[in-house]
């Protein structure tokens, strides 16, 4: 660790190159001091030399040190919910050339150290510059103790001209013109503007709270005010420290507020971010225009900054206000009736939210209801910690689930679900729609997180037995749904086509607006069945119909984008009933829409399934780069459901391109592991025949036998129509590699037979071009030219994909 010891006037320069040569750089001084200002004006110089971004993280709120790889994460706009989410931070940041900026990490440098280290450690294009009154103490660290803002030493014969050639003195005119247009520094004034500043030390902070009390005070007056504040704290000023001079200019700015000012702004320091007028008006418990008098006053003091837009103004405390006024609220004893309120308005503000939720546009609702979702959780927070708030908390819970699933917040709505219900019975509200939503909702988030787990049952049992009895139509249909989808997750695909035919049932004598979702689900179904050209005539319809349903607000209603479900479940029996160059553009599309959806649940659904279509269509580029995607969108959300898909599809790649790596068939076993492991069954006939075919290309011909007939087995139990096909293609390559040449055939000739059966086209090529490569090697070219040629002509369409150029080659061979 190395220190110097600079100026303001020197340092942006000399950061700008260190930030680029050095993984850590730190810039150390007293609060209040200009560090963050310096950072900011070295980050924004940076930019271009980090072309992943320059990212800037706030301590300042933070006081659990556990959080401090979630709030890394969240500056970078990582929404993790995973367990180990500096694991997840760490792989995000792996091939990346980004800069940290990490603001404020005083009160947990320990936390940030340990933090930052495995960061730098694993992510070698990451670099950081911290802002501290402390060094981190880590090896390689540059440390920059900053100085304040230069002010003059000696104030006699100082004349205006001389004096503002010094940043204190400059910043000082500043912000009094600004509060005092008529405001000019002169002769006169400029000996006591240069005690002022410093008496101050040099620090921004404080030299801008003490200008804008110019108006009231003047040059002499605040000299005399500060002159008096300070005598409180010490004896020699030259030796104060500098925080404390901040603290006590924070006691001077405070002590000169009327009573009704102070008691706001201690009120307003409860919420986390930007707040309204009714905002404030609630937790200060006075009526709006009284409110509206006291922000403004608040504001021309700096101690709110104000945020005016078109539609409304906002306001903001500063962080370090926030913090000093929080204290200020708890000492006052007024914490318990201000955050009471604070949550009550939460509260209503999300109520109201949902009633709102249908009637706007997806991003506006999203823009509109965003900016609480801070608030939400610090008022769960203060809920959750008195039983006797328990009402209060399972409003609160039932409130933001729309908000949590709009964001794909799935991990952090299911603990809060899962704390909830726990409470409704003390509470009065089992078997009541309050339960019923938290039920139904809880059932989706474990679904996405944990898997078809029994409290995935349980959960929209419970949920779908309160609509029956509360005879709520919209309830009994989203469950059904939900059960519909837990059934297809699970394997139970007969079982799932009758609940969703159910559904659509009721849904078309009672509920038309709901059809679209239940016939998009009962075509996943379908699919699973092998009614494929069933479900790929049903996706046609519904996508001319309903293209894009991202800008409304209503697809939260089925939990995610319907838009992206038609698309991917069309991709699907595009590819499968023969339509590869369909499906390639199909896929091109449903990635737009996922994106689009601005939904990172239905992002991560169109994800999971066009890496499979990429993985068929020979696009090993695509299938990889989209594999990473969900990898890493999986472990930001926690929504394990996917993530075996994104391994199976690394594991296959590597078996095909890698054949005497044992890598691929690693990654396979632990895919199919996985998906036991969760409950999501359904295709994974198909993972193990894949698995199977992987083990026989590695001469494990014995251990491949064994796995095929595994997937056999489970594909007729499961009624896994669609591929099995492909499965006793693959078993009929397991054969051949044991000189069973007549059971090859035979395999394969039924393979052939199934796909006819169900329409699947493609895998009947794939059939056909391997019987083919065993009737030439047998001698009988003119049947296996005949044969193949008769499923090739079968395509009008996709002859650039790869299993269509496979055949082309072997036609002209045979000829």
């Amino acid at each position: 660790m190395t220190t110097r010891v600079v100026g303001r006037g020197e340092v942006v320069e000399l950061l700008q190159q260190e930030v680029r040569n050095f993984r850590l750089v730190s810039i150390v001084g007293a609060g209040g001091i200009g560090k963050t200002t310096v950072a900011l004006a070295v980050a924004e110089r940076a930019i271009g030399a980090f072309p992943d971004g320059v990212w800037l993280v706030d301590f300042a709120p933070l006081r659990d040190p556990s959080l401090v790889p979630h709030a890394i994460a969240s500056a970078m706009g990582l929404v993790v919910h995973s367990a180990n989410i500096l694991a997840a931070l760490c792989r995000f940041a792996r091939e990346r050339l980004i800069l940290l900026v990490l603001d404020n990490c005083e009160h947990m440098v320990f936390a940030i150290a340990a933090c930052l280290g495995q960061i730098l450690r694993e992510a070698p294009g990451i670099h950081a510059m911290t802002t501290s009154r402390a060094a981190l103490r880590m090896d390689g660290e540059q440390v920059h103790r900053l100085l304040g803002l230069a002010s003059p030493s000696d104030s006699a014969g100082l004349t205006a001209k001389n004096a503002m050639a010094y940043p204190a003195i400059e910043l000082f005119v500043d912000r009094a013109t600004d509060r005092l247009e008529t405001y000019v520094l002169d002769d006169e004034n400029a000996p006591a503007v240069a005690e002022i500043c410093r008496s101050l030390d040099g620090i921004a902070l404080a030299i801008e709270l003490a200008a804008m009390r110019i108006d009231v005070f003047g040059v002499r007056g605040l000299q005399k005010q500060l002159d008096d504040r300070f005598r409180l704290l010490a004896g020699r000023r030259a030796g104060l420290e500098r925080h404390r001079t901040l603290a006590a200019t924070l006691d001077w700015s405070y002590s000169l507020l009327p009573e009704n000012e102070a008691r706001v702004l201690r009120a307003v320091s409860v919420f986390t971010g930007a707040f309204g007028l009714p905002g404030a008006s609630a937790v200060a418990n006075l009526e709006p225009a009284e409110t509206a008098v006291v922000l403004a006053e608040l504001a021309s003091k700096s101690l709110l900054s104000l945020d005016a837009d078109a539609a409304a103004s906002s306001y903001r405390a500063l962080e370090t206000t926030r913090a000093y006024c929080v204290e200020k609220l708890d000492d006052a004893g007024e914490a318990p009736p201000v955050r009471h309120r604070h949550a009550e308005y939460v509260c209503t503000v999300l109520e109201r939210a949902t009633t709102e939720w249908g009637q706007q546009r997806s991003r506006d609702w999203g823009t509109a209801y965003g900016s609480y979702l801070d608030d939400l959780r610090a008022a769960l927070a203060w809920a959750g910690s008195d039983p006797a708030h328990r009402a209060l908390l399972i409003r609160l819970t039932a409130a933001g689930t729309l908000l949590w699933n709009h964001f794909s917040l799935t991990d952090e709505s299911r603990i809060q679900l899962t704390r909830a219900i726990v409470e409704l019975g003390e509470a009065g509200c089992e078997g009541t729609a309050v339960e019923m939503n938290l039920q139904y909702a809880l059932a989706g988030a474990t679904l996405y997180t944990r898997g078809v787990m029994p409290e995935t049952r349980t959960a929209i049992h419970r949920a779908l037995h309160l609509s029956d009895q509360l005879g709520d139509t919209d309830f009994r249909l989203r469950c059904l749904r939900l059960t519909g989808a837990i059934e297809l997750f699970f394997g139970e695909h007969d079982a799932g086509v009758h609940t969703l035919e159910t559904f659509l049932s009721i849904a078309t004598a009672e509920d038309p607006s709901a059809l679209a979702e239940g016939e998009t689900h009962l075509s996943v179904g379908e699919t699973f069945v092998g009614r494929l050209h069933a479900a790929r005539s049903r996706m046609e319809r519904l996508h001319d119909r309903h293209s894009q349903d991202f800008n409304d607000a209503r697809f939260a209603r089925f939990q995610y984008s319907n838009s992206v479900n038609i698309l991917i479940v069309l991709c699907h029996a595009q590819w499968l009933t023969g339509l590869p160059g369909a499906a390639s553009r199909t896929a091109g599309t449903i990635l737009d829409y996922g994106h689009q959806a601005s939904h990172e649940l239905s992002l991560s659904i169109a994800l999971a399934w066009n890496c499979l279509v990429y993985l068929w269509l020979g696009r090993e580029e695509d299938c990889s780069r989209q594999a990473a995607m969900l990898d890493e969108l999986v472990e930001r959300h926690g929504i394990v459901t996917w993530r075996p898909i994104a391994t199976f599809c690394r594991g296959a790649l590597a078996a095909a391109t890698q054949p005497g790596s044992s890598s691929g068939i690693d990654d396979l076993r632990r895919a199919v592991a996985e998906f036991r492991a969760i409950g999501h069954r359904a295709r994974l006939p198909y993972y193990i025949a894949v698995l199977a075919e992987a083990l026989a290309k590695h001469a494990c011909l014995e251990e491949a036998e064994t796995t095929i007939r595994e997937a056999v087995e489970l594909a007729a139990v499961q009624n896994e129509k669609w591929c099995t096909p492909e499965i006793l293609r693959i078993q009929a390559f397991i054969a051949a590699g044991q000189c069973q040449q007549e059971k090859a055939e035979s395999l394969l000739q039924q393979s052939l037979a199934v796909s006819k059966e169900i329409g699947a086209l493609s895998w009947q090529l794939r059939a056909s071009n391997d019987l083919a490569m065993l009737w030439q090697a047998q001698s009988r070219t003119a049947e296996a030219k005949g044969m193949l040629r008769s499923v090739h002509d079968a395509f009008s369409e996709g002859f650039e994909t790869r299993d269509l150029a496979v055949a082309a080659k072997l036609l002209a061979v045979l000829r």
